[in-house]
């Protein structure tokens, strides 16, 4: 059985490995860092404390957030700066 898009004609992309059709991933740009405009990332953890007398505990409580900082200098990009 073949696939096919919308239009009937053609078939639909097949996603790569990342989920993602391959020809939009193809001509996607790269994210840049913001200030040496680097194009490699790598995952950091910030890490929030959070006051015993918010949390009803004995005692404060750490709180991991992942972030995304560039492999070359360390910048995090406003884009990638956590929202809470």
């Amino acid at each position: 059985m073949k696939i096919v898009g919308e239009d009937g004609n053609k078939p639909r992309p097949q996603p790569g490995p990342s989920g993602i059709p391959a020809d939009i991933l193809k001509n996607a740009e790269y994210i840049k860092c913001e200030e040496c405009e680097g194009t490699v990332f790598e995952e950091k953890m910030m890490i929030k404390k959070i006051s015993k007398f918010l949390t009803g505990s004995d005692r404060d409580s750490i709180a991991p957030v992942p972030v995304v900082v560039c492999s070359a200098c360390g910048h995090l990009n406003e884009m990638f700066k956590p929202s809470i």
